[in-house]
């Protein structure tokens, strides 16, 4: 799709909730280079090596990508995925082989030229026990690669996925030249991966906790690149990020909290949403030994949760609230399949039921201190103290503190949390977190139902048979719930009228290689 129809789309997003900011038009041509941008962003990644990267776009994603590119791009008006450095990908006929052949003469940062072993080094990398990132789950998707010559490599998957061109629209497709990071070592390379990438930009400067500067290559291979430097930097809160927008000191801001999108819309600000299903919930540790093992009581707090009450005491009513696994807003996935309806009585029921087994009524809810993550645990503490529980609220600590105690430690109970299900890798994102067998299953979660249903999810080769499998999916969370879902929401990528040609991909992330500075 040209830059030009997403800026038509971009403005028509942003008329949601006002008159929307004429969007600069056009595309990106050489008589428009020139220009810088600043973006706010969520969090200001840890490193900027793909492997190791959570990969969403609130955590350094559309920067890793600025830096090396994908193979596979991420469509989100066809909803298919495109080659983008690779030429092309084809499958055999039943999916498990998929024949990859790469772009002619692509350099890296360094001069040296892109090759099929390369990528063959970089998923093996991203396959290693010592990435402990999502993308390890998706690279294992690879049982074996071969490289019949210098431009072709060829995948055999552990079995058919007809959705595997997701694989290397990820972290997984940002080839790192893996010459650089022999020289540097992994460590080294995450604070300077430059000469490393094939994407539009290299980078300048790399400030944890600051910003991350970049410049626009001269010889971009999808050339030319208009913006001649990025900036990223994060201002905390949605309202402070909002605010300077305003400015003008953010020329673009994501931004994650319902009440900032509303503003900026009603603002006339442009708009790039992507929708997540189960975005905003209490995720229960189902874990032997937790008290929501029980899974009376997982019901139970499933019964507790109004999500309209939660959306008007939180969201000023701005949030998209569902208790549903897929809000009827997500395209081709929405089966009409409704999810569990709020019943305090039955909560009740189910809460006494375990107390006469012996629990003691105590669980406890970790939450991180952002304003609204603490205003949705009071709201929950309430619910849930509402039915019978006692409720020690834990939301003293950072978001990255909460990711680190649920991810790694996964010592909790209960969390304020969203799993964020997207329509694009849908098997990929649900599997890593509800198989019984994923080592990224940090919810403990185990029902050979939901195995099965996943399995059948990653051969299915229509939306309708998706939607099929997420219907059946919401019966067994209805019968076995491990969330208890309040919203889906969006994040949005808004935007001044002074940047143009935006392209959104995959989880939110932004492409700059087709952007440009009105005016410039």
């Amino acid at each position: 799709m040209s830059a030009s129809v997403l800026v038509v789309l971009a403005a028509g997003c942003g008329s949601a909730g006002g008159e929307s900011t004429a969007v600069a038009s056009g595309s990106c041509t050489a008589d428009r280079i020139g220009g810088s941008v600043t973006q706010g962003t969520l969090l200001t990644p840890r490193g900027l090596d793909p492997v190791g990267q959570p990969g969403a776009a609130g955590s350094g994603g559309t920067e890793v990508q600025a830096l090396f590119d994908t193979l596979m791009t991420y469509n989100t008006e066809s909803q298919v995925y495109e080659p983008q450095v690779a030429e092309s990908l084809t499958p055999n006929a039943d999916f498990t082989v998929w024949t990859m052949t790469l772009r002619e003469g692509i350099r890296y940062g360094n001069g040296d030229i892109l090759v099929a072993d390369d990528v063959k080094r970089n998923v093996e990398r991203h396959q290693s026990p010592a990435n402990t990132q999502v993308s390890r789950g998706e690279a294992l998707t690879i049982a074996s690669m071969d490289v019949p010559d210098p431009r072709t490599i060829r995948f055999t998957l552990d079995s058919a996925y007809p959705n595997f061109p997701h694989v290397l629209a990820t972290d997984v497709g940002m080839v790192t030249n893996p010459r650089v990071v022999d020289a540097l070592g992994p460590e080294q390379f995450a604070l300077n991966p430059r000469g490393a990438g094939v994407g539009p930009y290299e980078l300048a400067k790399y400030a944890p906790g600051e910003e991350i500067v970049m410049t626009a290559k001269p010889d971009y291979w999808g050339g030319p690149v208009c913006i001649q430097a990025l900036r990223f930097i994060s201002i905390p809160g949605a309202e402070g990020t909002l605010d300077a927008l305003r400015t003008g000191e953010l020329d673009v801001a994501l931004l994650r909290e319902p009440p900032a999108i509303a503003e900026a819309r009603g603002e006339g600000f442009a708009s790039l949403p992507t929708l997540f299903n189960y975005g905003e919930g209490i995720v229960m540790n189902s874990a032997p030994s937790r008290p929501a093992a029980d899974v009376r009581l997982r019901r139970a707090i499933v019964a507790a949760v109004d999500p309209d009450a939660v959306n008007t005491r939180v969201f000023n009513g701005t949030a998209l609230a569902t208790s549903a696994l897929i809000h009827k807003d997500t395209p081709g996935l929405y089966s009409g399949a409704t999810g569990p309806s709020y019943d305090p009585d039955l909560a009740k029921e189910l809460v006494s039921e375990a107390k006469r087994s012996g629990w003691d009524g105590t669980i406890r809810l970790l939450a991180d201190n952002s304003p609204i993550r603490i205003n949705e645990a009071i709201a929950v503490k309430a619910l849930l103290e509402n039915v019978g529980f006692t409720v020690q609220l834990e939301n003293d600590k950072s978001l990255a503190e909460v990711v680190g105690k649920v991810a790694s430690d996964r010592d909790y109970d209960l969390v304020i949390w969203g799993p964020n299900y997207t329509n694009e890798g849908l098997w990929a994102l649900m599997n890593r977190q509800l198989n019984s067998q994923s080592k990224s299953n940090y919810y403990g979660y185990a029902d050979p139902r939901m195995d099965d249903a996943l399995a059948a999810l990653r051969t299915a080769t229509s939306p309708e048979q998706e939607q099929e499998i997420v219907a059946r999916m919401q019966e067994i969370l209805d019968d076995s719930p491990v969330i208890a879902n309040f919203a889906a929401y969006e994040e949005d990528n808004v935007h001044s009228s002074r940047v143009g040609g935006l392209i959104l991909t995959r989880g939110s992330v932004l492409r700059y290689d087709k952007a440009f500075v009105a005016g410039a």
